[in-house]
């Protein structure tokens, strides 16, 4: 754990003129963002937690920097439903809403903000943070139960950010593009607290089809770098787009199939990499996909225990966080990632990892998305794995024909079911309950 030694500042990476976030009526300087922070944290409610619910990343970062200026804290939950928050609030129930768009069904006490027009620089002392100051409370997605509060601490986040930023060379000529919401961990890091550690700048809006990534990379100066999941990728692949120069494509949520990641660097001209890592832990390490399967820890990321027993620490890291996947280690440190250990299957006395089949379900031509869903783990698990996936033009026996040879045939799916849309969170991951619910409701299997 690092021993807090000394206040850090709200804007670390702070250049007055620098601009830091690109909005859709101009640049908002980092002298403009200070200003208008303290002046939104004068009008915040006074309570300890405040759900940070903004969808524009300018937004959100105005109320996370002015909630922190208030010494509250900030509480992230892993989506926007009002039956989320409220399940969250029955722990904080002094807590208030702070939202740039109402929340439908919401009756949490909220408060909505607006950009703040115009010019709002102003000559004021910089905000400082303790290292050990509590910022905010993250939520794991809630995929296999209901969402567990994961606390940060603001040195951590800050020097999290700085290993990011020193593995991937973020710096203040860099542009960021990021379709994951800034609630989520991953996005938190790479498009709101890089930006404040180093200077880069961050478009506010959140694309989300193809057209509007391109475009959003368009509008943003090179250098430029794409925060965004498997999902995002394989639409815009297929989108048939011409891209601008894309410096680097950084991808996370789920595992990224070697032969999209390929399509990616082609079509795109660029170079991709994998972020590994958890709400739990922020994000841990690192590959690049096309060039090594093998991981890299960040600085100052020791891991202990070996297979479905390891655990991390590291010097933006309190304590010691057990990791929920299956590693496998190289003698020189670096590991392979065979997939978590409680989607680990057993069928027929062998076993295989959903990951893994995962990765080679969505290999198969026409496979636009897809995912095997195991049964409840105290079920008969023979034979019992069943396939939700994206698919136009493809039938079982074509599914099935695409992973014969990739597969041992004991894992094929004994059912097939083709849907419009694989039901993936803001986020990209598939909560458990929604892929169930999909199955139970589902009357023509194929």
């Amino acid at each position: 754990m690092r021993t807090p030694d000394k206040p850090e500042f709200l804007l670390p990476g702070y250049q007055a003129d620098q601009p830091l976030f690109l909005t859709g009526t101009g640049t908002v300087t980092q002298a403009d963002f200070l200003a208008r922070a303290v002046a939104l944290s004068r009008t915040l409610p006074g309570v300890h937690h405040l759900f940070n619910l903004c969808n524009d990343r300018y937004l959100f970062a105005l109320a996370f920097a002015a909630t922190l200026i208030r010494a509250a804290v900030s509480l992230f939950p892993p989506n926007r439903l009002a039956a989320t928050c409220h399940d969250i609030a029955d722990d904080y129930p002094e807590a208030h809403c702070v939202s740039d768009m109402p929340v439908q069904g919401l009756t949490l006490p909220a408060l909505e903000i607006v950009a703040p027009p115009g010019e709002a620089r102003a000559a004021l002392a910089m905000p400082c943070i303790e290292p050990d100051r509590l910022a905010c409370i993250g939520f794991t997605s809630g995929s296999t139960g209901r969402p567990r509060p994961q606390p940060k601490h603001w040195g951590d986040l800050v020097a999290c950010a700085h290993a990011a930023a020193r593995r991937f060379g973020f710096g203040p000529d860099v542009s960021i593009v990021a379709t994951v919401p800034p609630q989520h961990m991953y996005g938190l890091e790479l498009s709101i607290l890089v930006p404040f550690a180093t200077g880069a700048r961050v478009v506010a809006a959140r694309p989300f089809f193809p057209t509007d990534i391109r475009n959003a990379l368009a509008r943003a100066p090179a250098p430029r770098v794409l925060v965004t999941t498997p999902v995002h990728l394989g639409a815009c692949v297929e989108a048939g787009l011409d891209w601008p120069p894309v410096e680097l494509v950084i991808s996370a949520t789920a595992p990224l199939p070697l032969t999209l990641a390929q399509r990616v660097e082609a079509e795109l001209a660029t170079r991709i990499c994998e972020i590994y890592g958890s709400t739990e832990s922020g994000s841990i390490a690192s590959r690049e996909t096309c060039g090594d399967p093998l991981w890299r820890w960040y600085d100052s990321v020791q891991p202990h225990g070996s297979g479905a027993a390891v655990s991390v620490t590291a010097d933006f890291i309190h304590g010691q966080v057990p990791l929920d996947d299956v590693l496998e280690f190289s003698p020189d440190g670096r590991f392979r990632l065979l997939g978590r250990a409680a989607e680990m299957v057993k069928v027929g006395g062998k076993r295989a990892s959903l990951a893994d089949l995962n990765l080679k379900l969505n290999a198969i031509d026409g496979v636009r998305d897809g995912v095997f869903v195991a049964p409840e783990p105290n079920g008969d698990q023979v034979g019992r794995l069943a396939v939700v996936a994206v698919a136009p033009g493809l039938d079982r026996r074509a599914i099935i024909a695409g992973l014969a040879g990739r597969i041992d045939s004991v894992f094929y799916p004994r059912r097939i079911v083709l849907v419009d849309r694989v039901p993936r969170n803001e986020a990209g991951k598939l909560p458990r309950d929604a892929l169930l619910q999909l199955l139970a409701n589902d009357g023509n299997a194929h």
